[in-house]
Formats: structure tokens, C-alpha cells, sequence
């Protein structure tokens, strides 16, 4: 390689980094928010919470098959607790999308959901896991799914 080349292979691996550098991971574009709102020995709820970056949306829970990731809510298999379904689903916009050629329902700006949860077992716990996997997207393109791992702290009496 010659110097030219050489100093033009330099700028385009500056240009590609910077680039990753200012990309936008799926945590930074929505941020989510557990807490338990209600807690028996047997049972408990969670209201889940996302802020959405202007510009992005979040795929809904009822997005049909065959196109982008639907949001899914699940309890990590350690933990003393299984979910109970369905989840009633927050405000959701339907529109059709000629990137996936098909409607897509999704979430703009908030999602409010709550999880009704049931206790495995008698030994206390003090939090409960909730793990949220989602896919956001703006009108040029769609981060990876990703999987927010949260938790809701339960308030001792």
C-alpha cells in the first residue's frame, strides 16, 4: 500500500468507528422501569414502564408472527415466580409497513403495562425479576432484539 491508500484506509477505519461509536443500542432508545405494586404471600404485580426516544417505536405484544420481534415479557426460570396471562396491553398504534409488507402494531413514546405474577414456593423474596425482550425501530431502521433484564423491589412491611 502507498502512503495515499494508506492515510485513506486510516480516515475510513476513523469514519467506521465513529460511527459505532454514535450508534444507538437498544437501553439508550428505551428505558424501562419495574416496581411492584401490589404484594401478597401468594401473589404479586408489577407495573412495567418504558420511556421511548422521539423518533423510535416499540413492537406490541400482539405483533403477529412473520414480521419484526413482538415485545415478550417472561420471569427468569430461578425465579419463585410465573406469570400469569394475559397481559392487558397499553394504547397501541396499527400501521402498515411495506418494509415487512404487512401491519405492524406497535408502541410510540410510553408503554404502561402491568404483570400479574404468582409465588412458587414459601421462601421470601425481596425482589421479583422481570425480563422484557423488544425490538425498536425508527423510520430508517430496527435495532437487534433486546432483552432489558429488570427488577422490582418488594416493599416490606
Amino acid at each position: 500500500m502507498n502512503k495515499t491508500q494508506n492515510t485513506l484506509a486510516a480516515i475510513l477505519a476513523l469514519s467506521a468507528f465513529g460511527a459505532a461509536a454514535n450508534a444507538q443500542r437498544p437501553y439508550e432508545v428505551v428505558k424501562w422501569n419495574a416496581t411492584v405494586t401490589k404484594s401478597t404471600a401468594t401473589s404479586a404485580s408489577v407495573a412495567l414502564t418504558a420511556t421511548i426516544q422521539e423518533g423510535w417505536h416499540v413492537y406490541a405484544l400482539s405483533q403477529p408472527p412473520g414480521g419484526p420481534t413482538p415485545l415478550r415479557i417472561t420471569i427468569p426460570a430461578t425465579a419463585p415466580f410465573t406469570l400469569q396471562t394475559p397481559v392487558a396491553e397499553s394504547k397501541v398504534i396499527r400501521h402498515e409497513d411495506p418494509t415487512f409488507k404487512m401491519e405492524t402494531v406497535y408502541y410510540l413514546n410510553t408503554i404502561n403495562l402491568t404483570v400479574d405474577l404468582k409465588k412458587q414456593g414459601s421462601t421470601p423474596t425481596e425482589t421479583v425479576p422481570v425480563d422484557v425482550r423488544y425490538q425498536a425501530c425508527n423510520d430508517r431502521l430496527c435495532l437487534p432484539p433486546y432483552t432489558a433484564h429488570l427488577t422490582a423491589a418488594i416493599k416490606q412491611n
